[in-house]
């Protein structure tokens, strides 16, 4: 009886992971049946399995992922109307994933700042940075009052927080966060909105609220569609083996042609 019991529960857990969705491809919404949302613990399972098993890189899937944030970006806020934007960067592998898109935005045809107000004196970071100056990447030390930066940029990406994010925000980073909630400027954010849950999402009622969500691997449980709403929705990361997507039971949409970006319904 008591296996039953476990076996029942944790068919259930996985059920109320599963959610019905659409995705869209060429600009048409078509359905993509059931898409599994991750856990915390599976998505850090899932990276770490990505290093150890399949030796993946860090520096690899942080290009990749970049490269995915920047083309939903750009698919959603292309740069002939959204022409400068700035890239809030913080100090683990999601503010990496931020500087990698930052460099990809300016090839684009982006005119891109980056602020990264806690810097990571690691190799692989620093390059990353250097990366940006040589590509003409402005890093900013000082933001202006959250009222004026629609003065200065068009949209904002928010790679500042991942799925390892545990509260409190630090006081160096607060500013950085006020920035992203009370810019006034579509928000895009890298995999996670930081500050949120990764589970059942925001926190407060000033919790961000960005414009578009780019999920990297996986969709977390926080990308639900009851709990997203109106968030435009796009999945990248396409880098997933297939024992990975089997092992986890991954219901993924399939990604269009070549493209390095899937949009999830709006």
């Amino acid at each position: 009886m008591r296996i039953f019991q476990v076996i029942t529960s944790a068919l259930l857990l996985r059920a109320a992971n599963v959610w019905s969705t659409e995705m869209s491809v060429g600009g048409k919404k078509c359905s993509s049946g059931r898409i599994r949302y991750l856990t915390q613990t599976e998505a850090a399972a899932l990276d770490e399995e990505l290093f150890n098993e399949y030796k993946f890189s860090v520096d690899q899937l942080m290009e990749l992922a970049g490269l995915s944030v920047a083309a939903a970006v750009a698919q959603s806020y292309p740069p002939h109307t959204h022409p400068s934007a700035l890239i809030v960067c913080g100090p683990g592998n999601n503010g990496g994933d931020g500087l990698v898109a930052a460099r990809h935005m300016m090839l684009f045809g982006y005119n891109v700042a980056v602020y990264y107000p806690k810097r990571t004196p690691k190799p692989l970071y620093e390059n990353l940075l250097e990366q940006c100056v040589k590509f003409g990447v402005e890093v900013v030390t000082k933001l202006p009052p959250s009222k004026d930066l629609k003065n200065h940029y068009k949209v904002m990406v928010d790679a500042l927080f991942g799925f390892s994010f545990k509260p409190p925000v630090r006081d160096e980073l607060k500013p950085a966060l006020d920035a992203l909630i009370d810019g006034e400027l579509p928000v895009c954010s890298v995999d996670i909105p930081s500050g949120w849950h990764v589970e059942s999402g925001p926190v407060s009622a000033r919790s961000l609220k960005p414009a578009l969500l780019i999920s990297l691997s996986a969709p977390k449980l926080c990308a639900r569609p009851n709990i997203l709403n109106d968030t435009k929705h796009f999945l990248g990361g396409r880098f997933l083996p297939p024992e990975i997507i089997k092992k986890y039971n991954l219901t993924l949409p399939n990604y269009p042609n070549q493209e390095q970006v899937v949009q999830l319904s709006c």
